[in-house]
């Protein structure tokens, strides 16, 4: 795992979903980094997607596990989607050359990403533990890194 240490708005509770969480972070930090790169910056936005794809399959599989209030998990995987359509979107239109400079849209994602910690997956989690459930990381994203 990464060296990257985890801003504490991000921190839930859970080791896996604080590490997925971290690794995120540190994703972006890595956009920033290569966005002067195209190659590089295409590789990163990549590893991104599949994390945070395993990130959310993460979190999913612990609404169900938990059997977590549908009212409560709807707009919380709603959300999900909203980030993830938000990156592929960035990813297309880095590949189609209209987006230039990643700073804009990392500023966006990590603001979604406190965002959503706050609003939603600090309640998810404190349900979660309330029945001594912790997240498990998917069988086809056991080994994604960000690095």
């Amino acid at each position: 795992m990464s060296e990257h240490r985890l801003d504490p708005s991000l921190v839930t509770g859970d080791p896996l979903v604080d590490e997925q969480h971290r690794a995120i972070h540190q994703l972006l930090d890595d956009i920033l980094t290569a966005d002067d790169r195209p190659d590089e910056l295409m590789r990163v936005l990549e590893r991104l997607m599949d994390h945070v794809d395993g990130h959310f399959l993460t979190e999913e599989d612990l609404m169900r596990r938990s059997g977590y209030d549908v009212a409560l998990a709807e707009p919380h995987i709603a959300d999900h989607r909203r980030f993830a359509d938000t990156a592929r979107t960035a990813v297309l239109d880095f590949r189609a050359g209209t987006l230039t400079t990643m700073q804009p849209l990392v500023d966006l994602l990590r603001d979604w990403l406190t965002s959503h910690v706050d609003e939603y997956d600090r309640a998810l989690i404190g349900f979660v533990r309330a029945q001594a459930i912790t997240a498990d990381r998917p069988a086809d994203q056991a080994c994604i890194q960000p690095h």
